[in-house]
């Protein structure tokens, strides 16, 4: 499927980039932070800003948050400190480094095949389904995709002689990978250069193109200050960080040690299911056009220099290595699409079928669409499909109520979007004894409760309180009970 090299196929890929960017940033705008992800890691980023503390990540104010290091954290918080506290603000840095990756593959690509295949490259990541949704989303994994996307060119670029910067840049994406997410970016990025050099015996060029010493320095001068004051000013995060969530998390399906949530217990090898729905619509129209064009494409894109075997290795190594785990989500094969999308390009670009290119800009529209169709059901059918405490907040916001009031939430369940939406006003509880403590410092005067828990409120509390509003998010009915104007606290 290689492109045919005509001004008129780039000026369509071009609008397809440029349409798909559009439809990113209008769902970022419309579309309100969901529980429990999303919100989560943006609510953790606002009390970043809100506390001034940029060392210790808070889960709950006084409670640290051990399971992720810093760096989209940072990133987000850094965001919402220039252009407000708001959810576009939070979701920005994703969507710039998202877009720094697709810079990092389309110069790959152009550099070795040409400015179809840049176009092209760029046009199949960001048509990726996964790419283009995680794409301006509040999460840990964009950061992650773009440190591993870094080092594994800068490696490649290093190995052809192209300077000594793309070395210190190889070092520099380890070090930034292990503020993104830890030593899992580093097993990512050595897995299949590893891999790649022991098949084609580099050994000693790899050692004399990369600056080993000085840049396994510069690697560790920009992440292990953090680590170690992380652990100085939380004692235990390096034990629950590393063993925890690098090894018992992957290795143990039924893991309890997870202090923020539950671990996501999943059949072994379900990556490569997560990996499909990813890759769409290209794992549908791959498998079909190498069922018709693979045999011959394969011989015709054969190469020298090994870098149809490290795009294949980058593509494959990622889920070979989650195949392992027990304890898995659907973001995991984020890191190994830029792989995939070189990978892809490169096997089209030996198609010598030109004639075929014209369909990538309309299947690279397709997850664009269906983020349209997202945004039209946030839209029409309000909190029904997204579950998120935005509407709730705003009514107990055009209440009034006092300064320095907080909502209560009688839940077992955190609901990170309304501490978001709130300000980090919001309360959560399903204990009578706490319950009746907060009502007692007189500057809640407020309750949310799911309309199935309202019985289980305590009997007198349950008279003192009246419902005012009801909001359907997802299946439950939301109630917004306030106290009766009789029974308001002095």
């Amino acid at each position: 499927m290689k492109p045919s090299s005509n001004s008129k196929w780039q000026r369509l890929a071009i609008y397809a980039l440029l349409a798909l960017l559009l439809i990113r940033l209008l769902a970022m705008w419309a579309i309100p932070l969901t529980d429990t992800t999303e919100a989560r890691y943006a609510e953790i980023a606002r009390k970043m800003l809100e506390t001034g503390n940029w060392v210790t990540l808070w889960h709950d104010y006084g409670i640290p948050f051990w399971a992720k290091p810093p760096l989209s954290t940072w990133t987000s918080a850094a965001s919402m400190g220039l252009f407000g506290v708001h959810p576009l603000a939070a979701r920005l840095p994703a969507l710039l480094l998202s877009m720094a990756v697709l810079w990092l593959v389309a110069d790959a690509a152009r550099q070795r095949l040409g400015r179809d295949a840049a176009l092209a490259s760029a046009l199949i990541l960001a048509g990726s389904l996964l790419f283009f949704a995680a794409a301006g989303t509040v999460m840990t994994d964009p950061a992650l995709m773009f440190c591993v996307a870094l080092s594994q060119l800068a490696f490649w670029h290093a190995m052809q002689g192209r300077g000594t910067r793309w070395g210190y840049l190889f070092f520099a994406g380890l070090g930034l990978g292990l503020l993104a997410k830890g030593p899992l970016a580093i097993v990512l990025v050595g897995m299949p250069i590893f891999c790649w050099v022991l098949l084609r015996n580099g050994w000693k060029a790899m050692w004399q193109r990369l600056p080993w010493i000085s840049g396994s320095l510069l690697m560790l001068a920009i992440a292990l200050p953090w680590y170690l004051l992380a652990e100085y000013r939380t004692p235990g995060f390096l034990n629950y960080f590393i063993m925890g969530e690098h090894v018992s998390r992957f290795l143990d399906p039924g893991w309890k040690g997870d202090k923020y949530g539950y671990a996501h217990a999943t059949p072994r090898g379900m990556i490569w299911l997560y990996w499909l729905g990813a890759i769409f619509p290209w794992s549908l129209a791959m498998l079909v056009w190498l069922a018709r064009h693979g045999k011959n494409m394969l011989k015709r894109s054969a190469d020298n220099d090994g870098w149809r075997l490290y795009v294949l290795l980058w593509s494959l190594m990622t889920l070979l290595f989650f195949s392992i785990s027990g304890n898995i989500i659907f973001p995991y094969p984020l890191p190994m699409l830029p792989g995939c999308a070189l990978l892809f390009v490169t096997l089209w670009h030996g198609s010598r079928q030109p004639q075929q290119g014209s369909s990538l800009p309309w299947l690279a529209m397709v997850s664009g669409v269906l983020l349209l169709l997202g945004v039209g059901l946030q839209w029409t059918q309000g909190q029904r499909y997204f579950r998120t405490q935005q509407l709730v907040i705003a009514a107990w916001q055009q209440q009034q109520p006092a300064p320095g009031s907080t909502l209560i939430f009688w839940d077992s369940r955190r609901e990170f979007s309304a501490e978001f939406y709130s300000g980090g006003k919001v309360k959560t509880t399903q204990k009578p004894q706490e319950l009746q403590q907060l009502l007692a410092a007189g500057n809640s005067h407020f309750i949310v409760t799911e309309q199935r828990d309202l019985p289980s409120l305590p009997a007198d509390i349950k008279q003192r309180f009246q419902p005012i509003a009801r909001f359907e998010v997802m299946k439950d009915q939301m109630l917004l009970l306030r106290e009766r104007v009789g029974k308001l606290t002095p």
